[in-house]
C-alpha cells in the first residue's frame, strides 16, 4: 500500500473514533499530527485515562491506559502476581507491567488491515476497555497498599 493511501485510510480510521467519542458527548483532546487523542473517564473508585492512537505504518488501532499510581519497589513482586492472574482469563486487552518502575498500563489493540472499521468497533475499544479497566485498578491499588500473600492475591483478584 502506497504512503498516501496508508494516510488517507488511517486519517478514515481516526476519523470514524473522533465521530463516535462525539456522538456518545465524550470530551477529548484530538491530535491530528499522529492520529490520536487523549480523554478521560470516572470509574467507580478511580479515574480513567484513555489515550487511542491510529498507527499508519502497523495498520493498528491502540489504546493505553496508565494507572493513576506506580507500585512501591517492596510490593512489585506482589504486583507481578496479581496483573499475571488478572490477565490470565482476559479475553481481549491486557495489563502491561514495567516491574522495574511500578507502572501499569492496559492496552487494547484492533489491526485495520483491509478493512472498514465502523463505529461499532471504536464503541467496543472504548467501553470494553474502561470496564475492564475499571474492575483491576482499585484492586491493583489494594494489592499495592496490603500486605497481602500470593495465595490471597490470586483468589483476591479472581
Amino acid at each position: 500500500m502506497s504512503d498516501e493511501k496508508e494516510l488517507k485510510h488511517a486519517q478514515t480510521v481516526y476519523s470514524t473514533l473522533c465521530n463516535m467519542l462525539d456522538e456518545h458527548g465524550w470530551h477529548y483532546e484530538k491530535h491530528d499530527e499522529d492520529l490520536s487523542i487523549s480523554c478521560a473517564a470516572q470509574g467507580d473508585d478511580l479515574p480513567i485515562d484513555l489515550h487511542v492512537e491510529v498507527d499508519m505504518k502497523r495498520h493498528l488501532i491502540t489504546l493505553l491506559s496508565k494507572m493513576p499510581f506506580s507500585v512501591a519497589p517492596e510490593r512489585r513482586a506482589a504486583l507481578a502476581v496479581a496483573v499475571s492472574q488478572a490477565n490470565n482469563g482476559m479475553v481481549d486487552g491486557s495489563f502491561d507491567y514495567d516491574y522495574t518502575s511500578g507502572r501499569i498500563i492496559f492496552r487494547m489493540t484492533s489491526s485495520y488491515l483491509d478493512s472498514l472499521i465502523g463505529k461499532d468497533l471504536m464503541v467496543y475499544m472504548v467501553m470494553c476497555s474502561c470496564k475492564t479497566i475499571d474492575d483491576y485498578n482499585d484492586k491493583f491499588l489494594m494489592v499495592a497498599k496490603s500486605e497481602m500473600t500470593n495465595e490471597e492475591i490470586l483468589e483476591f483478584i479472581k
